[in-house]
């Protein structure tokens, strides 16, 4: 009888020892980014390459708002972010607006295109996200009609300053900006603006793209 119940035990334990490693040699640890801390952390991460295209309205302010009237705009951006609030982006962006004053011709008056670099800090590590924006670009008019009014070709550089809100959902990346250019050394329409801070130019966008 003791020998049966030795032998019992001795067959139950290794049989629990066999299933025990057998289950060792064959976990697998979940991926990171499945399932609690590693979910969100991925949710919250915007650190990489964004790419955005965007569209809104273009306007001016100062000696210029009386007699250019806001037009539509475009925006294509390229992003990286080293980090989650921190972020340097290149960005084309093209604009028409009419002028005020009826003139000869049709289409839009005044075309822009233009470059700019920016610098972007965001207010909190979070998927949505708060941000401010400051750097420097340089923009082509081309004046279509309104030569009689005192408007002429021009390259002209400025100073963008702005804040936004932007939001991710997996790649999936929108944003919403709303900007002030200081023009600087505007020759566009010299016989009607100074050299006055006060002429400057608008604009607000909503921007659609990725995030890799």
């Amino acid at each position: 009888m003791r020998a049966t119940i030795l032998t019992g035990a001795m067959l139950a334990l290794l049989y629990g020892g066999g299933a025990v490693a057998h289950e060792d040699l064959f976990y697998e640890p979940p991926e990171e980014g499945v399932g609690g801390a590693g979910l969100e952390e991925s949710k919250n991460d915007m650190r990489g390459l964004t790419l955005l295209v965007g569209a809104g309205v273009e306007g001016y302010t100062g000696a210029l708002a009386p007699n250019v009237n806001p037009g539509a705009t475009v925006a294509v951006t390229a992003a990286i972010k080293p980090t989650r609030t921190l972020g340097l982006e290149f960005s084309y962006g093209g604009a028409v607006n009419n002028l005020s004053a009826d003139v000869p011709g049709s289409g839009p008056d005044i075309v822009r295109n233009g470059g700019q670099a920016a610098i972007t800090v965001g207010l909190a590590p979070t998927s949505v996200q708060p941000y401010v924006l400051g750097g420097a670009g340089v923009s082509r008019y081309n004046v279509r009609n309104g030569q009689e009014l005192g408007y002429q070709d021009d390259v002209v550089a400025n100073i963008p300053v702005g804040v936004g809100l932007r939001t991710h959902l997996g790649s999936f990346t929108a944003d919403a900006r709303a900007s002030y250019n200081v023009l600087l050394g505007n020759q566009l329409a010299p016989g009607v603006i100074d050299e006055r801070l006060g002429n400057g130019r608008y604009m607000g966008t909503l921007n659609l793209g990725g995030t890799f």
